[in-house]
């Protein structure tokens, strides 16, 4: 398949078998922490519909494998995602450097010619999300032209209503759709 696969992870002990499937919308990596356990980085898309799938807007989740099931890790990671020696966080500074984020307040324009501001922006408010930084994501979204910002806001919590569905509906409650 072109766009979708999926990591099927089986243990050989006691005899082989499927433990869980990992979904890869995005790259997936693996690798060991510091006391030799399990990490496992998967790339996650973000809402769309608000810039080309060239500039598709992604965050990072962190897994960790518990009792045979896999499960999110992701705020034990949060320091190190939000650091410079991070390409993601490098990329968000120079992408929404205050000048861009004037540019595009001031225009009010989210097409091409501001993609990569659009796209650096919801991926950092995704990161966010991910964090359980909601207040930090919520700031993110709000930098979205008054325009439209409540459409934004309603695509978002539309991307993250079934893993944060409290988040999802403060969203929609401080931007009511017109």
């Amino acid at each position: 398949m072109h766009c979708c696969w999926a990591y099927n992870v089986i243990s050989l002990s006691p005899k082989p078998h499927k433990l869980f499937d990992i979904e890869a919308p995005g790259a997936v990596r693996f690798e060991k922490d510091s006391q030799r356990r399990m990490v496992i980085w998967k790339r996650t898309p973000g809402p769309y519909g608000f810039t080309s799938m060239a500039r598709a807007p992604f965050a990072d989740r962190a897994l960790r494998v518990r009792e045979g099931k896999l499960v999110d890790a992701t705020p034990e990671f949060c320091s190190r995602i939000f650091r410079d020696h991070n390409e993601d966080h490098r990329a968000w500074n120079r992408d929404l450097a205050p000048e861009s984020l004037k540019r595009l307040q001031s225009s009010g324009n989210t097409g091409v010619e501001n993609e990569e501001i659009v796209s650096a922006l919801l991926s950092r408010a995704l990161q966010h999300v991910f964090c359980r930084q909601f207040d930090a994501a919520l700031n993110d979204l709000n930098l979205w032209p008054e325009a439209a910002r409540a459409k934004v806001k309603a695509g978002f919590a539309e991307s993250i209503t079934r893993d944060y569905p409290a988040f999802a509906a403060r969203l929609l409650d401080t931007s009511p759709i017109k």
